[in-house]
């Protein structure tokens, strides 16, 4: 996760934060013959002029502006399950909901436990400040149970 500021001071937009990474990883692959970073990823930010925005990156310097997307290995899964269950008016806990769910039908695991996910709320302050904040074990935890996706362990 990334603040960027341009020389000037002034905030620069996240679009262009993503554009230039991926100008950088295009540039390298055609001539310099190597993928720069070798990874995709999710940029998430928040600017004054477009808000909060998402985009993703391949290897070869490819960039796209999402609403949801999900990036390795079952992605095809879980941006289809995102097309499907993802609604414009989408508040905080509707999308952590959103983003258990499709874990836990894209996972490799019959069982997805908080200490094997991470995930990552970006918002806005009181003072109008973006703040990023990792989910605890136990925040995780309780998400999984609301969503029936992790059960409460009997005792025999």
């Amino acid at each position: 996760f990334f603040f960027f500021k341009q020389k000037t001071a002034y905030e620069m937009l996240r679009s262009l934060v993503g554009s230039e990474m991926c100008i950088r990883d295009r540039y390298y692959t055609q001539f310099g013959g190597s993928r720069l970073f070798g990874a995709a990823f999710i940029y998430a930010g928040y600017d004054t002029t477009h808000g909060f925005q998402l985009y993703n990156s391949d290897p070869s310097g490819n960039y796209a502006g999402w609403k949801a997307t999900a990036i390795g290995t079952n992605s095809i899964a879980a941006n289809s399950f995102l097309k499907d269950e993802y609604q414009e008016d989408i508040n905080l806990d509707q999308g952590l909901d959103l983003v258990v769910k499709s874990l836990s039908k894209t996972l490799d695991t019959s069982s997805p436990s908080a200490d094997k996910i991470e995930l990552l709320v970006l918002q806005l302050d009181e003072n109008k400040q973006v703040k990023a904040r990792f989910l605890n074990e136990k925040e995780i935890t309780e998400l999984l149970k609301r969503n029936n996706i992790l059960k409460e362990k009997v005792a025999e």
